[in-house]
């Protein structure tokens, strides 16, 4: 019992003093410089890490990549009490103290290769053919048939996206953990389309059908 405390401790006061070091200031605009203290969690080539909780965001859009600090940054994301991962990235995130470095951190993401995420087993089999109904009917309609996303429409590109993190915001969304803010625009419409879905398992069917695309 005692050497349980004592690595509960210990693995406490690791985290704690990453969060620290996630959070100190950082003042140079170079993009791989900022994107070494990313590294700790989405790994060196952006390949995430599902343990932590961190998707692969190699080759994300930049747009998408400079929205997302800025809602974590401004309390838009990651401040919901239930929303654990997300608290950590707005940790991180508010390190990224101007646009200037915003941009440049984005750039060097956008950059790297998408590497697709491990596949990890599930517990209840999956529908393709329902998949591929609910996606076309009701996610395609911003994400774009082939999934590819549209700027225009806020909506990222969701292939190769980690399907255990997609699966966690999906939940996210449809439970009011994200897109609740009012100044959350694009997450207010994410929350309007993951609640048209009939259930979760819907919507792991639908991305179970995204992972076959190309």
């Amino acid at each position: 019992m005692k050497n349980i405390k004592r690595l509960w401790k210990l693995a406490k006061a690791i985290f704690l003093a990453l969060l620290m070091w996630l959070a100190a200031p950082v003042f140079a605009a170079d993009g791989k410089a900022l994107y070494a203290r990313c590294s700790a969690c989405h790994g060196l080539n952006g390949e995430g890490n599902q343990k932590l909780g961190a998707p692969n965001i190699g080759g994300m859009a930049h747009w998408y990549v400079v929205r997302q600090l800025e809602n974590f940054s401004a309390g838009r994301r990651g401040v919901d009490k239930t929303d654990l991962f997300g608290a950590q990235m707005r940790i991180a995130a508010m390190a990224v103290t101007t646009d200037e470095q915003r941009q440049a951190l984005a750039t060097h993401i956008a950059a790297l290769q998408r590497r697709p995420a491990l596949a990890v087993a599930v517990s209840s089999p999956l529908d393709l053919t329902k998949g591929r109904n609910q996606f076309n009917a009701i996610c395609g309609s911003c994400h774009g048939s082939a999934a590819r996303g549209n700027p225009t429409l806020g909506a990222p590109n969701l292939i190769g996206l980690d399907t255990t993190y997609a699966e966690r915001q999906l939940k996210a969304f449809r439970e009011g953990q994200r897109g609740g803010h009012p100044d959350d625009k694009w997450g207010a419409q994410m929350r309007v389309g993951a609640s048209m879905l009939p259930d979760l398992k819907s919507g792991r069917d639908a991305l179970a059908y995204v992972a076959t695309l190309k």
